[in-house]
């Protein structure tokens, strides 16, 4: 199930072929067999955040309202996803940011806030089925909706698709740092992934540029990630402030914030990296790759929408 355009293969083709390809994968992780259902539903969230990329790519094709409605569907079943994976999150958030301050904290350090993630984690079990089912249910759905997605123009629209990402991108960027919230750090995070996935579906226009591009954008979007996942920790401690002792929750919402302030310094200088193209020159990089690349695999032009 390779998320990226194949040599000789028509470009809408492709395109109806990955966003089927990723559902069947999501479907696979929402069997209720699957053991790890925490990982499983990670996984398949992500299928979903590809689809969602991948529509962005081909916006103008698909019309907006085709696009607004598929967009909605599967912001939805995200959702539906996002509830239930939380409580899990939060252990691992939590576990993670103890382990990269460990030599600062003692092996017990914060331990009634952990006993209570334990907690709400195990409550969740019944929550994460009903999810699972409903998520499923709801992507049978939309496999039989990719059958009638248009059959050709998707080639035509992808440079503004491509555009527009990075410029949404480049944008939240600026905005992120002129006014540092959670959310505009978390827009900036959703537009740096959408480009991730974009570059990865593209990987085969010049393998060895791409997966530079790739390597950086990846990395980037963990170090947003991270930082988002401290924020979304920091909400819950605040939320339930009145569940622990005072003293200790002041120190770990200060190493919270402390960890936070690191990921987005460290995030800036690979932000102004990827992001130094205006996005009429990236779009126009990438169209080049595109026609040498069609060229070498001799794509029918015909064929190539």
């Amino acid at each position: 199930m390779a998320y990226r355009i194949k040599g000789g293969e028509a470009f809408s083709e492709g395109i109806r072929r990955i966003a089927a390809e990723q559902i069947e994968k999501a479907l696979e992780n929402l069997k209720p067999t699957v053991k790890d259902k925490d990982e499983a539903i990670h996984d398949a969230r992500i299928c979903i955040k590809k689809i969602r990329a991948l529509l962005r790519l081909v916006r103008q094709s698909l019309g907006e309202k085709l696009y607004d409605a598929e967009d909605a569907n599967f912001r939805k079943t995200a959702q539906l996803l996002s509830k239930v994976r939380d409580s899990a999150a939060l252990l691992e958030i939590f576990t993670k940011l103890n382990k990269h301050f460990s030599e600062q904290l003692t092996d017990d350090a914060f331990a009634d806030v952990k006993s209570k993630l334990i907690r709400a984690k195990s409550i969740r079990v019944q929550d994460r089925k009903t999810a699972m089912a409903e998520a499923a249910k709801s992507l049978r759905a939309a496999r039989r909706r990719v059958k009638d997605w248009p059959k050709t123009g998707h080639r035509g629209a992808f440079a503004k698709g491509l555009r527009g990402v990075f410029r949404r991108g480049r944008k939240s960027f600026q905005v992120a740092y002129d006014h540092p919230r959670v959310e505009t750090f978390h827009e900036w995070r959703k537009q740096v992934k959408h480009l991730l996935y974009e570059t990865t579906m593209l990987k085969s226009l010049w393998p060895k540029a791409m997966k530079a591009s790739k390597a950086e954008l990846k990395h980037l979007g963990k170090l947003l990630s991270d930082d988002h996942d401290l924020a979304i920790l920091r909400k819950r401690v605040v939320k339930g402030i009145d569940e622990f002792d005072k003293a200790e929750i002041e120190a770990l919402l200060a190493l919270i914030d402390q960890r936070r302030n690191e990921l987005q310094l460290t995030a800036k200088p690979f932000g102004e990296r990827i992001y130094a193209e205006k996005p009429t020159e990236f779009a126009a990089r990438v169209e080049a790759y595109w026609q040498a690349w069609r060229s070498e695999v001799k794509i029918d032009p015909i064929a190539a929408g």
